[in-house]
């Protein structure tokens, strides 16, 4: 049938290697001649196509591509069991090797497509199919682990309303059409089951039909189950050319730049990779995110710098130009200005890079709230000598930060359970890009629990933007060290916390700020407080309070180091 000036086959069958069936959507060029082939491997149904954030494969096709977008096993139309993940390697493998030779294909293939369509790219490159020569994976991790469930080593709970996206396509599969509706209703307020205790325990309709969500929750550390579902040493030892999406505000920020950087490594002249970072969360992409408008330049021409990564590889239009460019384009969060560079700031071996140090400064007031005295100095001859700072966070009630979007945090900082610690008046700009770091001397009662830092920067008007978060645990009194600390004298111990990467021009007159608190709930799961490696099976009863301490003085300070941009 034709279809917006293009050729469709629908339901076209892709036999596997164990007997079962995989069906997929097939667009074509109203024209003879043969065409390389770009491939998407999704969960949703393939109606969508990833056009929540991709063009339909009706352009893609229009450019003198065949598209093929394929139902994954057990879902959508395709038979068999969906197991998340660990299923996408071989079928890909299978996939790309039927497309290649489909009429009228060049026997040239690339993938394309958004998170877990980005997944099944890796999942497949893993493999080496001989005819894949391009990728184009977007917002997703090649190490599932790290860079998607417990990116900073507490699990993230925005994936329970995925979960039940998943859990509602199996129940509908069933003719289970009220659990399905269920499910709908949970994916849209999931509040409720943010809150429950424990995470392990076990929702009728997920262990049903998504029981793989209660593994994620059940593996809090990366051990063999991980292992199958990291793809990153297979995919550098015999790469593919990938063009790497990711979004300042999405979820699987570090997951990306952390695949990018690996790949990167052993980049050549005849396998070379490109990142784009742009001002975007998981869905949309566009130029608004988090109430801010990041001007008309955002899209950042997403779409054609796919068509043109796939020109280049599949039908052999060598740009000299893209080979040449920088590896890494991304946008200022602040300047709304897209930048080219030869090196991304490294997210794997915390490598250093020139930074502006902030040191954490009492005063002779309490630091809690923004109303408080606490400071960030510029100078170290600054830092007062006071008191040690103290906040309590009580597990019932966790402070909440609920997305990486670019939100006002100024409410927030005037609650006392939080300590903040202001700069001054910036004297000029101050570019930013990279990891921020941050030392802090602590002691605890009530713990083991989290410390979690929030970066935010502060406009004259008093808005408190959002710019980066992370969090480690801490030990209590008792407990033995960890391998992010040190101990010091009279039992302070040092925490490091590496901060989500940023890219963000903060100009003159604005101020530096950062909170630290025991929670950023539901970005992060909950840390119940005073136990260890049981934090996902905790239930309510088991909620406790923890005392964080923390000090800083000329002799001994604490510390932030934002990455300056060279």
């Amino acid at each position: 049938m034709k279809f917006a000036d293009v050729v469709i086959r629908r339901k076209v069958p892709c036999t596997m290697r164990d007997g079962v069936t995989l069906y997929a959507d097939i667009y074509m060029p109203d024209e003879t001649g043969e065409f390389p082939v770009l491939l998407m491997r999704q969960p949703y149904g393939r109606a969508i196509a990833s056009t929540v954030t991709h063009a339909h494969p009706v352009w893609y096709a229009s450019k003198g591509y065949i598209v093929v977008i394929q139902d994954v096993r057990g879902r959508g139309e395709s038979e068999g069991e969906f197991e998340p993940f660990v299923q996408e390697a071989e079928d890909g493998f299978d996939t790309v090797a039927w497309a290649a030779a489909l009429p009228g294909s060049s026997g040239k293939v690339g993938m394309y497509g958004f998170s877990y369509q980005g997944l099944t790219q890796w999942a497949a490159a893993s493999l080496h199919p001989p005819a894949l020569k391009a990728i184009a994976p977007s917002m997703c991790p090649a190490d599932l682990y790290h860079g998607l469930f417990y990116a900073h080593g507490s699990f993230a709970l925005g994936n329970l309303p995925w979960a039940f996206q998943l859990a509602r396509d199996t129940a509908q599969r069933a003719g289970d059409f009220e659990a399905a509706e269920q499910c709908s209703r949970y994916m849209r307020s999931p509040e409720d089951m943010f809150w429950q205790m424990p995470l392990h325990e076990r929702h009728p309709i997920l262990e049903r039909y998504f029981p793989a969500f209660y593994d994620w929750i059940e593996h809090t550390e990366y051990d063999e189950y991980w292992e199958r579902m990291n793809w990153i040493e297979d995919i550098t030892a015999q790469p593919v050319p990938a063009l790497h999406i990711g979004g300042w505000y999405d979820g699987y920020l570090m997951g990306t730049l952390q695949t990018f950087e690996a790949l990167q490594a052993g980049a050549s002249p005849e396998c070379f990779h490109r990142l784009i970072v742009g001002p975007w969360a998981h869905i949309p992409w566009g130029r608004r995110a988090g109430g801010i408008d990041h001007g008309e330049q955002a899209d950042g021409d997403h779409h054609l710098e796919q068509l043109r990564w796939f020109d280049y590889w599949l039908k052999g239009k060598r740009d000299a130009e893209l080979s040449a460019e920088p590896p890494v384009r991304y946008f200022d969060q602040l300047s709304h200005e897209w930048h080219n560079t030869a090196r991304l700031p490294s997210v794997l071996t915390g490598e250093t890079s020139p930074s502006e140090v902030f040191y954490l400064s009492g005063s002779q007031v309490p630091a809690n709230g923004a109303s408080g005295g606490g400071r960030l100095e510029k100078r170290l001859e600054d830092v007062e000598e006071a008191v040690p700072d103290v906040f309590v966070y009580d597990a019932r009630l966790p402070m909440r930060l609920d997305a990486y979007l670019p939100s006002d945090r100024s409410a927030v900082q005037e609650r006392h359970e939080i300590l903040v610690y202001t700069g001054g008046p910036l004297a000029e700009e101050l570019p930013l890009f990279g990891t921020p770091e941050l030392y802090v001397q602590y002691q605890t009662l009530g713990g083991p629990t989290d410390l979690v830092a929030v970066l935010t920067t502060v406009s004259e008007n008093g808005t408190a933007r959002l710019l980066s978060v992370g969090r480690t645990e801490i030990c209590s009194e008792e407990a033995e060290i960890s391998g992010n600390e040190a101990e010091m004298e009279n039992g302070w111990r040092t925490a490091q916390i590496r901060l989500r990467p940023l890219a963000a021009t903060l100009p003159a007159g604005t101020y530096v700020r950062l909170e630290l608190t025991g929670s950023a709930f539901p970005l992060f799961a909950r840390h119940p407080n005073g136990v260890k490696d049981a934090v996902n099976t905790t239930g309510t009863g088991g909620l406790n309070i923890a005392t964080v301490a923390v000090r800083s003085s000329e002799q001994a300070p604490s510390y932030l180091k934002l990455p300056v941009r060279r």
